[in-house]
């Protein structure tokens, strides 16, 4: 592995080294979403999932894996920059290894965008608390006793066809047992 690359990214983007807060997944997966849905990447198809402790982060055409112990959004577009040539581009663009000229001019495009929203600053996180919607609470009131009885004659119709039919495969089953057991016997004789 050529840790090079990556000390070169990092130089390129000093702003987006910063690491984002350990419960910070829900607005990796929304930044993730939005990066791709900017650049058409279309995500169907596409595992994104957390990881963390001495798992790497990787991406590929059918996962994104981000470590959040070491999450930034230079990660995130470095990885979601090789699920984009992986998804979008057919193999003769792609060109040879992993880390190439390809790689490192969509990782700068998607870097540049991730600096334009602002959201080493925080942004998104705040654009997501303030379209969270504030969990509305009701006081719990058991149900009318018309719709209880309703459920329990939903229940009972519902377990009385299962004891009808299980008495009928029990049947069928001892019938067979019976006929099981005269076979032997005749061929015993």
């Amino acid at each position: 592995m050529n840790l090079q690359y990556y000390r070169d990214e990092h130089a390129r983007w000093p702003g987006l080294n910063g690491r984002l807060p350990l419960g910070a997944w829900a607005e990796v997966e929304e930044g993730i979403r939005r990066l791709a849905l900017a650049h058409a990447l279309p995500l169907r198809g596409v595992k994104v999932r957390p990881t963390s402790g001495c798992r790497h982060s990787k991406a590929g055409a059918y996962s994104i894996k981000i470590n959040m112990d070491h999450a930034t959004w230079l990660l995130v577009a470095h990885e979601v920059a090789h699920t984009y040539t992986q998804v979008r581009m057919s193999p003769a663009r792609r060109g040879h290894g992993w880390h190439n000229r390809v790689h490192r001019r969509i990782t700068d495009r998607f870097a540049t965008w991730i600096t334009a929203q602002g959201w080493a600053t925080g942004t998104l996180a705040q654009e997501m608390v303030e379209q969270a919607p504030a969990p509305v609470r009701e006081a719990a009131t058991p149900p009318p006793i018309e719709a209880r009885i309703a459920q329990r004659e939903r229940q009972v119709k519902r377990l009385t066809t299962k004891i009808k039919s299980l008495t009928t495969r029990l049947h069928r089953a001892t019938r067979s047992l019976a006929a099981l057991r005269r076979s032997r016997d005749r061929q015993g004789k």
